[in-house]
């Protein structure tokens, strides 16, 4: 294998050595190679060699940690096939079975078990599943608040509840509860935190000098900022016209003039001045002036912006005086501190449940590693005797994607460091799109503006890794082109400068179409009955069907090839509502697809019938679950059915309707009444888990769901609805109304399980994905598309906000005047909230458009292009850059495409926009302009043929070919292996598939199956010396100690196995030289071996036998095989003919496998109490 070419960065990230270093890796710019080669060079160093098991490797996901680990196994394998040799490579290859290559938790989990006595919880504390732990969460939170509520003598909690439930239920309680728990608890020392914050609501604090109100006058001067430069530029382009600036002119300067005085009382930071002066600011209306001009059109916009900024600065951020702040903050003291109160309580109730049921989830893990590895030492920390210890393990500890770390994980890291020096962070802030897990990419950028550049010397260092090797440079032309415009400090949180901008460095074959088109749809006209997804859609499928039908040229591995459906991913924001509408709409043109499943697993079409029927098995008198299990696959009733189930009794419950019409003959509503008393008693006394599967077989659910569209992922679902309850049931609840109890209380607040994953990463399919779900993909063509979507503000409009630096806020109310008010604190946290928000989809969009290899096809449906154009483009002045509030206004990423396009040479000439083009020789950007129109294109063209006459000859020789029969077909149906008991059940099957008792004539207690596996069960795991003595008690025994369950155990009869124990052959068993039970055994058999069974493999050949002998014991003179047998028979010599040819397999077959001649076969009875010699 060629030696890999390392750019200069890569070659300093991967040799850098003697102090920490963070690595700033752009999208496609090779990190995991580089942290693979770092890894093996630590290991291979000629100067200072590391063990590979002394090497802390930390990933963020399982997945990544395997793949981490797989690569360097990988590594080293190569080296190990070069230098044979090394036997230092050997050993490193074996320490790194040893290595800790993990996610955050595992190595936290690893820490608490290796530690528990410390933590005084118990050593078999394992990890929760989220879902485990939801009704103890609530019960927790209840009991809480309602041991606060017999406290408050004041009533002061009382207002809390209804501060907080906005006079409505006690779901925002709750809500508002678990946020802020979970939110605290993403820090390290969470209740400093709480203190801290609370201290923000001190007496005497002014408005102006709060933490708040800076917050609010620092947004206000950008925001005055902005306005101010749109008036200038304003005024300029109304000097270009003599009408304009006679109309227009005088307005403006007083605009300016109001801004200008309004801005010298920010900078005074005299929070009442600046209210007043919002407050009496007034935008004089313009002179009436006729005619039209770019001038004036521009003037208008631009002027409208400035107003808009000054209006929602007085209306929204300036909202209460220094007074009324005051006593907003008089007011709401107590009440924060109460809620503070109440999560203190929270926590430790709900740790002290946890520990009991020795649980704990992955916050858990994180605080008490940290309690493990630091203490409290003054404002900061220090580090714990064991932190040292765990420190001097580890040479090296290396993190990746560190831009998703969050405060708390980011202690541990350091504590487990050597004070710091020995970390090694790679990731990439402009692809940190977990906030809602709590990633602070902050943390990240503090490092990058703090650490010096990396020169060899100087530690703590970093390194920018800026070179592409996925994408051709006309698709990292294009994303410069966007980003550079759109993110900065501000909004993105990093400024995308010559440092951050992707370098090219993939290189692709001549001829291979490389770029960005932007692909809008005009549904300005549009009155057709599709809805803009449809649209879109639709024009997707067309565009992707097309590339197919035309073989448009990808490349792959330095050739090209035809594009196949695989090579194209269709990325989506939110795919839970709208991936249906790609998915059928390339479905109908033919394209293979695949599309992520939606988040509503519970009410999915094969799911929500099976929770429906589960209620009705809890209570049947509930009308719409049985009607909508009726409805559903699982009866297959009609409406019209249903109509006439009900008009057997009007007032009555459906369920009595339909056992009414039942009795009158209606044979499906027997059907489902019969089936519902069946599954009734079954689910009396058994787990939800085996409920589900009886349901499953009753009504024969899962060959239904197989059969619908999508079958395989809806299977995979029904499956997945089976371990849910099993691990509901294993979490130590029971009961199948517990269960459905637990599923209503997920619904009615909002959540979900997470659907089953069903399809093949081999599989050649077009991917309909969210945005989130590609990080870390790479495709050759991406479309992202649904761009018009407005960015979700709903968590922003709560009564409640929470922010890691400013703390906690909430709106007031007037109890007596039943009206509620924002306040400064709630303001300060929306905005700042906001602006998170929107730097977290700006990087969002950035990872979507670094997915592709060589062509970006970004779509979106609007309507007045030209107007929506203009005016972005009159606001967006000439600089680079564009101004931050500008960008801060957009409302979905189109606002933010057009943005940046709309300065594009490509749009500018299209529409004739004013204003200076910017250089985009290296972005090849492609506009399409397509208007919604009703209608389905034509999937094919069809014409007349005329049919050619067929050739003889070649239909002949078809013929000759379709009669040929392979002469050794006989021997391609000999399978590999069969057990004995195949084999044996052949010989009778035919018979017991017509006497066998049905399913459902069969009582609800164990089968005669079940019955025959306790025993055997017995007779496998018995000891036998206690049996003989006291069998009723060996019974008991098995059953508590776990062997038997409670109704196994009871269908075993003492005094068949007393008569077992008392015979001959117990006898013999006792005085044996050696004894096996349950003996697995595997040997090859032909015809002679197979006996009467060698019909069934006709010309010959061989196969594996393989079964589990019941008890095989040696004597001085040989084997003796013994098969214990419960059928119910009258007469040996019914036993002795059935298992005939079985005892002899296995005599044959165990022959071979012992190496000892088997010199008698046994079957014994333990119905009839006696044994059978063959």
């Amino acid at each position: 294998m060629a030696e890999r070419q390392w750019t200069p960065q890569q070659a300093d990230a991967i040799a850098a050595r003697g102090g920490t270093v963070l690595v700033s890796a752009a999208a496609g710019s090779g990190k995991t190679a580089v942290l693979v080669e770092r890894v093996v060079g630590r290991i291979l160093d000629e100067k200072n060699p590391v063990d590979a098991d002394r090497l802390l490797i930390v990933t963020f996901s399982n997945a990544a940690a395997l793949e981490m680990k797989q690569r360097i196994m990988a590594r080293m394998s190569e080296l190990i096939a070069a230098h044979p040799e090394d036997r230092r490579l050997r050993r490193q290859q074996l320490l790194l079975g040893r290595a800790q290559i993990s996610t955050i938790h595992s190595f936290c989990l690893e820490l608490i078990r290796s530690n528990f006595q410390a933590l005084g919880i118990a050593s078999n504390t394992r990890a929760a599943d989220e879902r485990e732990l939801e009704i103890m969460r609530r019960d927790c939170a209840r009991a809480c608040i309602e041991q606060f509520l017999s406290d408050d003598a004041d009533g002061g909690f009382s207002q809390l509840v209804e501060l907080l439930s906005a006079g409505r239920d006690d779901r925002r309680v709750f809500d508002t509860l678990f946020s802020l728990y979970d939110f605290v608890r993403a820090h390290p020392f969470y209740n400093d935190w709480l203190d801290d914050k609370l201290a923000y609501y001190g007496e005497g604090v002014r408005a102006a000098d709060s933490i708040w109100g800076r917050c609010i006058l620092d947004y206000a001067k950008g925001a005055l900022g902005h306005a101010a430069s749109l008036l200038r530029r304003a005024l300029a382009l109304a000097a270009q016209d003599e009408a304009v600036q006679a109309a227009y002119g005088a307005a403006l300067s007083g605009d300016l003039l109001q801004l200008e005085q309004t801005f010298a009382a920010l900078t005074a930071r005299d929070w009442d001045r600046v209210q007043e002066r919002l407050r009496l600011f007034t935008f004089e209306k313009l002179r009436p002036l006729r005619g039209d001009s770019p001038q004036k059109s521009a003037v208008q916009a631009l002027r409208k912006s400035a107003r808009a900024i000054v209006e929602e600065l007085r209306d929204r951020q300036f909202c209460a005086s220094s007074a009324e702040f005051l006593d907003d903050v008089a007011f709401l003291r107590p009440m924060v501190s109460l809620l503070f109160d109440l999560t203190r309580a929270f926590d430790r109730l709900f740790t002290e449940q946890k520990q009991q049921k020795y649980l704990m989830d992955f916050s858990d893990m994180e605080q008490y590693a940290i309690s493990l590895l630091v203490k409290k030492a003054g404002p900061g920390y220090a580090k714990t005797e064991l932190a040292q210890e765990a420190g001097a393990l580890y040479d090296e500890v290396l993190i990746d994607e560190f831009q998703d770390t969050n405060a708390a994980q980011e202690i541990i890291f350091r504590a487990v460091s050597q004070n710091e020096s020995n970390l090694f962070m790679v990731g990439d802030v402009k692809q940190s799109i977990y906030r809602f897990r709590q990633a602070m990419p902050e943390l990240f950028m503090e490092k990058k503006k703090r650490f010096a550049p990396y020169d060899g010397k100087t530690f703590p260092a970093k390194i920018v890794l800026g070179k592409n090797f996925r994408s051709a440079q006309a698709v990292t032309g294009c994303v410069n082109f966007f980003f550079s415009q759109l993110m900065s400090g501000e909004i993105g949180e990093v400024d995308y400068n010559q440092e951050e901008a992707l370098s090219p460095g993939a290189s692709f074959p001549e001829g291979i179409e490389a770029g960005c088109t932007l692909r809008l749809i005009d549904a300005s006209q549009y009155a057709g009955e599709l809805d803009s997804t449809q649209l879109e859609a639709r024009d997707v499928a067309e565009q992707i069907a097309g590339m197919l039908e035309r073989g448009d040229l990808v490349a792959d591995g330095g050739v090209t090839r035809r594009v196949r459906p695989s090579d194209i991913c269709v990325l989506l924001r939110s795919p839970a509502q709208k991936a249906q509408a790609y998915f059928d709409a390339l479905t109908r043109r033919g394209v293979p697809v695949w599309a992520e499943p939606k988040s509503g697993f519970l009410t999915s079409r094969e799911i929500a019938p099976v929770v429906a029927l589960l209620r009705v098995l809890g209570n049947p008198t509930l009308d719409i679950d049985f009607a909508s299990a009726l409805l559903s696959p699982l009866f297959g009733l009609t409406a019209d059915e249903l109509t006439q189930i009900r008009l057997t009794d009007r007032r009555a419950p459906l369920y009595i309707a339909a056992a009414k019409a039942a009795e009158a003959g209606d044979p499906r509503a027997a059907n489902a009444v019969d089936t519902i008393a069946r599954l009734r008693r079954f689910a009396s006394n058994a787990t939800a888990d085996a409920v589900i599967r009886r349901i499953y077989e009753e009504c024969d659910y899962m060959g239904k769901v197989q059969a619908m569209r999508m079958g395989q992922a809806r299977r995979a679902n029904l499956l997945l609805l089976v371990q849910y309850a099993c691990d509901y049931h294993a979490g130590g609840y029971k009961g199948l109304s517990g269960f459905i109890g637990f599923v209503d209380r997920l619904i009615d607040r909002g959540g979900d399980f997470a659907p089953a994953a069903s399809m093949s990463e081999q599989a050649d399919v077009v991917r309909v994905m969210s945005i989130h779900r590609s990080k870390g993909l790479e495709f050759p063509v991406v479309f992202l598309c649904d761009t018009a979507k407005r960015f979700n503000r709903e968590d922003l409009n709560g009564n409640t906000l929470l922010h890691s630096e400013l703390g906690f806020a909430c709106v007031r109310r007037d109890f007596e005047l039943m009206k509620q008010y924002t306040t400064v604190p709630m303001q300060a946290l929306r905005l700042e909230l906001e602006r998170s928000m929107l730097s977290e989809e700006l990087r969002v969009l950035y990872v979507a458009l670094t997915r592709a290899k060589q062509r970006i096809v970004i779509t979106g449906v609007v309507t007045k292009p030209e107007e929506l154009l203009c005016a972005l483009v009159s606001e967006s002045g000439t600089d680079g850059k564009l101004p931050p509030h500008q960008v801060r206004g957009a409302n979905a990423y189109l606002d933010w495409i057009l943005m940046a396009a709309a300065r594009h040479p490509a749009l500018a000439e299209r529409f004739g926009l004013a204003g200076a083009p910017l250089d985009a020789s290296e972005a090849p950007l492609t506009f399409e302009l397509k208007a919604a129109a009703d209608g389905e294109p034509d999937a094919e063209k069809t014409s007349e043929t005329t049919a050619a006459s067929p050739d003889e000859a070649a239909l002949e020789a078809l013929r000759r070919r379709l009669a040929f029969r392979y002469p050794f077909e006989a021997q391609t149906k000999i399978p590999t292996k069969m057990a004995v008991s195949q084999l044996a059940g052949s010989a009778y099957a035919a018979s017991y598939r017509f006497s066998a008792r049905p399913a459902f004539l069969q009582g609800d207690g164990l089968t005669g199956a079940q019955r025959g596996n306790a025993l055997h069960k017995f007779m496998q795991f018995a000891d036998y010396q206690a049996a003989a003595r006291d069998a009723s008690g060996e019974i008991a025994r098995m059953a508590r100690e776990g062997f038997l369950s409670r109704q196994e155990a009871d269908s075993i009869r003492p005094d068949r196995v007393r008569a077992f124990f008392s015979s001959r052959l117990a006898a013999r068993i006792f005085s044996a030289k050696q004894v096996w039970r349950e003996l697995r055994f595997l040997a090859e058999a032909g015809e002679r071996e197979l006996g009467a069974y060698s019909a069934l493999f006709t010309n010959g050949g061989e196969t594996a036998i393989q079964g589990v002998a019941d008890c095989v014991f040696l004597e001085e003179d040989g084997a003796v095989v013994v098969d214990y047998k419960t059928d119910r028979v009258k007469t040996p010599d019914e036993l002795r003919e059935r298992y005939r040819v079985q005892l002899a397999l296995y005599r044959n077959a165990l022959t071979e496998a012992l190496g000892v001649p088997v010199k008698e076969c046994v079957l014994y009875s333990f119905a009839l109490s006696c044994e059978i010699v063959l």
